[in-house]
């Protein structure tokens, strides 16, 4: 075996060792929830809630944050975090916005405009994310003072290019793409489904992927088997900047519409989402099935929330926001519970008393 091989199977077994996702009870708590909050809201708003248009509103919805929450997933899988990903969004939304109206005033066809204005979107996020790569991965600055400064940097680049104000108008095959569907599934939500399988596949069927969990759980012990840490870092932030475009193009076709400031909540719903999702806030651990359903379990919240309230209170999302941290709580107290449980079985496993009849003679103390 050469030492490549040695390395890169001392670095499995390394990976291997560690808890790279949580117990699957969790999954099956969070499935439960959904369930439970999905048939009783069909049952008190029976004729609005599960009806196909709203399942297809609720879908179309869930596409853009569910991207982003991919995003803030890998950054806390290595741990750390990325605060930009919204103001990275707009800035590669905004920048391909400006590049699409430059094209169209010249009289280029809409076809090429379009595909020319994501590739900026995407470039973008890809610049952006070798940024926060280099500040953390290369320079040692922490993740949430990296992120937060590049967030204000962003977001300051997106408001000097547009003064403020939205920019409208974009061409119709990137409209289209917002709005369209195949058999009642909007095509932003398939969009979201490929980025799911993407995700995944990285995760759990790449060197890379593995990489990342390792350095999550111990970046020393990383270091020690052979991982480049800076440039896993780097291609961690790359892959969240990149998925931030992606979410920035979704809210631009969906919207028709680009803004420096849209989003500003959705950091911290973010990383609700993976908290809720079961992704270890120290890093080394985190599933994508569970941020896919915790981002569908607020939503069906948001909705039925929203439509229980409807002229009945103007605080609406007051009561979302309550009932959003309320079932973080609840899944995380249960979960954490049932955590507990497994080093007390083992324990009383290990000590139960052995049925072989003992040795009548001492045991050999080994040497």
């Amino acid at each position: 075996m050469s030492p490549d091989q040695q390395r890169e199977s001392t670095l499995l077994h390394r990976v291997r060792s560690l808890r790279l996702w949580p117990k699957d009870h969790h999954i099956g708590l969070l499935l439960a929830v959904v369930l439970i909050t999905f048939v009783s809201l069909s049952a008190l708003r029976p004729d609005t809630f599960a009806s196909g248009r709203n399942l297809t509103s609720m879908a179309l919805q869930v596409s853009d944050l569910g991207v982003l929450a991919l995003a803030m997933m890998l950054a806390m899988i290595i741990g750390g975090i990325d605060l930009s990903i919204t103001a990275t969004a707009n800035l590669s939304a905004i920048s391909s916005a400006l590049v699409m109206a430059h094209l169209t005033a010249s009289a280029v066809p809409g076809g090429p405009t379009t595909m020319i204005g994501v590739t900026v979107a995407l470039g973008v996020g890809l610049l952006c994310g070798i940024v926060n790569g280099l500040l953390v991965g290369y320079a040692g600055v922490p993740a949430i003072l990296a992120t937060l400064a590049t967030l204000t940097l962003f977001s300051g680049f997106a408001t000097v290019l547009t003064g403020g104000v939205s920019i409208y108008g974009f061409p119709d095959e990137l409209t289209a793409f917002g709005t369209a569907g195949i058999a009642y599934i909007p095509l932003p939500t398939l969009l979201f489904a490929v980025v799911v399988v993407v995700v995944f596949l990285l995760l759990t069927r790449t060197p890379l992927g593995l990489r990342m969990y390792l350095v999550g759980a111990n970046p020393r012990a990383a270091a020690f088997s052979g991982v480049r840490n800076g440039r896993v870092v780097l291609s961690t932030y790359i892959a969240t900047g990149i998925l931030s475009a992606i979410a920035g193009v979704i809210v631009m076709a969906r919207t028709d519409s680009a803004n420096p400031n849209y989003g500003s909540s959705y950091i911290l719903v973010t990383i609700l989402v993976v908290v809720l999702g079961g992704v270890s806030v120290a890093g080394g651990s985190g599933r994508v099935s569970g941020v896919v359903i915790a981002v569908i379990l607020l939503q069906l919240l948001s909705t039925g929330l929203n439509m229980l309230l409807v002229g009945v209170t103007s605080g609406s999302n007051f009561v979302r926001d309550l009932a959003w941290g309320a079932v973080l709580l609840i899944v995380l107290a249960v979960s954490g519970r049932s955590a507990l449980r497994q080093p007390r079985r083992a324990k009383k496993a290990t000590e139960a008393p052995t049925t072989e009849p003992r040795d009548s003679t001492p045991a050999e103390v080994s040497r």
